[in-house]
């Protein structure tokens, strides 16, 4: 039925077209969209795999066991491996085809030798993914969707390697992926600095099994962890090399465009292949194929047409690639220097070599930095302060930290020449640390913590195109649009503040803890035991979005609102603005003789601290009873019903999710 929509509004733009009239213009305009809308939505239905008819989600049935192949590289994490799997068989009655893909994970000392192509017996069944558990959090279903991942499964064991197969469309993939490893270990066995050895790998090869959490926060704190992840900037780098090496031999001319071309597509797929295809290079590789083609049909193509195009192949091939961050900062980054960076550059004229070197590196930055911050901090919450002073030597220090790479790779290996090499690209790799870490100890490097929705996004959005209308064309209408989008902002901003303006008590649905958190306007205090406390990992996923959105510190060691907590044979008695929290955590309380029963507003049962309600009556007198994830699933779920038996109020974590309770003074 949709094609039949789609063919008949072909056939009707061809038909007005050819009439070459103006009056039919509005017509045909409104045709080429409706074509466009109903061709995309129809791509998009055709790329989703849960449209298929033998997908996992249509599976009836309870599936025991399934076999599928490992169609990405296996990703290493702190305790397993994660594995991207295509299933092509399920077992239910009978063992019968089946598609989809699966993010699983499996024991780390057992999956060490998977590899791409390996083919697994896994027992048990895929479950759909879930969503957020908590307010804020990352939405990692959304995230599988989008890369066409429907369902997950923690294999652990349950798993055992049977085959292996690789398609032949899959081949480049598969030899990409040892041609980087061979890189890397290449690499890795010349550099000797961890940190300059992790960051030479992250520049030059995508690997970032190296790079850790202090070296990320440096980087990111310093505006330079673009530079980290191969991509626009890197494939860029490449592009600005060969075509100065062309220069050089006097091989750009006109006559030799195309061959100029044909060498500079065929160099960065090459340098793509290196570094095993992943995504982000794809996306930045596609988009300087095109200039390299748009430069040599024509000097005078316009330049937003042919990224244009390039997105559109993009998205043409893969759809959800516009809910992809990278896509999304890749072009914005891209766009922004493209029209901003020649307008900056144009309002200094210095005649002196270096400082005009240092201006047109600041608004190369300066442009990028206006095209990305507001996506940034929608989706990262905070802002590099330095930008502008760190990217003078990072942007320079990334092209050389670059081709130090690549030349390592080349000639690290012969005497003498490789041994300098490798010692030159090893120190400057470790200097070029030293100042980034350098960047992040400067007071106020980072502005941590803040706080955009999505339409707040586009309000700053329509705020600055507003502003580069104003000076683009110079009418002062859209000075008072500019303004009137800051006092949209301004708005909302001051609403969703005033929102927290009041008293919260929460209980996080976060595996095998007791995570309390309470709030005082925008002072929160954490009360949850040492092995939560101390896991910076788990803080930062689970608490740390609900603090962002309350404005509240960041850090449990920064929390600035003072609870009276007393601890009774092991238990926590808490008072908070008017109400009382008595949180069970020791098993022998159900034995400790009390001269009168407790009264408390909420009673926490954590640790597998009561089996029975009963042994509570007359002991403790509560309004609300909540059962936090620290308890064993059966306990917790026969603790449930037996409240409910009793008519009492009950919360249960595992069944109901994240608890929160807000009131005012």
């Amino acid at each position: 039925m949709h094609w039949g929509w789609l063919i008949t509004i072909a056939l009707a733009y061809l038909l007005l077209n050819f009439k070459s009239s103006f009056r039919f213009q509005p017509l045909l305009f409104l045709l080429a969209f409706s074509f466009l809308f109903l061709a995309g939505f129809l791509r998009l239905q055709q790329h989703r795999a849960d449209n298929q008819p033998d997908h996992l989600s249509k599976i009836s049935g309870e599936i025991m066991a399934y076999r599928a192949i490992v169609v990405e590289e296996p990703a290493l994490k702190a305790k397993s491996i994660n594995l991207k799997v295509e299933v092509i068989e399920v077992l239910t009655q009978e063992w019968r085809s089946a598609s989809g893909k699966v993010n699983v994970y499996i024991d780390r000392a057992l999956g060490a030798e998977i590899e791409f192509g390996d083919i697994l017996l896994i027992k048990g069944s895929p479950n759909l993914s879930e969503g957020p558990k908590n307010p804020g959090e990352f939405d990692f279903r959304n995230y599988l969707v989008y890369n066409n991942i429907f369902h997950q499964q923690f294999v652990g064991e349950a798993f055992h390697l049977v085959g292996h197969r690789v398609f032949w469309w899959q081949k480049p993939f598969e030899y990409s992926i040892k041609a980087r490893n061979k890189c890397a270990d290449l690499l890795s066995a010349h550099i000797q600095d961890k940190d300059a050895r992790a960051v030479l790998l992250a520049i030059t090869l995508g690997v970032k099994d190296e790079l850790d959490n202090e070296l990320q926060a440096s980087f990111s704190a310093a505006g330079a962890m673009h530079v980290l992840a191969v991509s626009g900037l890197h494939v860029g780098i490449i592009y600005g090399i060969i075509l100065l090496f062309f220069k050089r031999i006097k091989l750009n001319s006109w006559e030799r465009r195309w061959w100029m071309a044909t060498i500079s597509i065929l160099l960065l797929w090459a340098y793509a292949f290196i570094t095993g295809l992943s995504p982000s290079v794809l996306r930045a590789v596609t988009m300087f194929s095109f200039v390299a083609i748009a430069k040599a049909k024509n000097t005078n193509s316009s330049i937003y047409n042919t990224l244009a195009a390039s997105a559109f192949v993009l998205l043409c091939w893969n759809p959800y690639l516009i809910m992809s961050v990278g896509f999304q900062l890749s072009y914005l980054a891209v766009f922004g220097i493209v029209y901003l960076q020649p307008r900056f550059y144009r309002l200094l004229d210095l005649n002196n070599h270096w400082l005009d070197k240092i201006w047109e590196i600041s608004c190369v930055s300066l442009a990028a930095q206006i095209a990305t911050a507001p996506l940034s901090i929608l989706y990262f919450h905070q802002f590099p302060t330095y930008f502008l002073f760190s990217n003078l030597f990072v942007i320079p220090a990334a092209f050389a930290m670059l081709i130090m790479g690549l030349l390592v790779l080349t000639f690290g290996n012969i005497p003498y020449l490789g041994d300098a090499i490798n010692w030159l690209s090893e120190k400057f790799v470790v200097l070029v640390n030293k100042m980034v870490f350098g960047v992040k100890q400067i007071p106020g490097s980072t502005i941590e913590g803040i706080h955009l929705t999505t339409l707040e996004t586009w309000l700053v959005y329509a705020a600055i195109l507003m502003l580069i209308s104003l000076f683009a064309i110079k009418k002062f209408k859209y000075l008072n649009w500019s303004l009137a989008f800051c006092l949209a902002f301004a708005i909302s901003q001051t609403l969703h503040w005033r929102g927290f303006k009041n008293h919260e008590f929460s209980v996080l649905d976060v595996a095998g803890e007791a995570v309390l958190d309470f709030r005082k306007d925008n002072k929160s205090q954490l009360i949850a035991d040492s092995t939560f406390m101390h896991d910076t990992d788990r803080i930062k996923f689970h608490l740390l979005p609900m603090r962002q959105t309350a404005g509240s510190s960041l850090s449990p060691k920064d929390d600035q609102l003072n609870l009276k907590v007393n601890e009774m044979y092991g238990n926590r008695w808490i008072v908070f603005e008017g109400k009382t929290f008595l949180q069970l955590k020791s098993k022998g309380v159900a034995e400790v003789e009390l001269s009168a029963p407790l009264a408390a507003d909420f009673l926490i049962l954590s640790n597998d601290c009561i089996n029975d309600l009963e042994k509570l009556v007359g002991k403790i007198q509560f309004k609300t009873l909540i059962i936090d994830k620290s308890n064993r699933k059966f306990l917790a779920d026969k603790l449930t019903s037996q409240a409910e038996s009793l008519n009492l109020k009950v919360h249960s974590i595992y069944r109901d999710g994240f608890f929160s309770k807000v009131w005012n003074e």
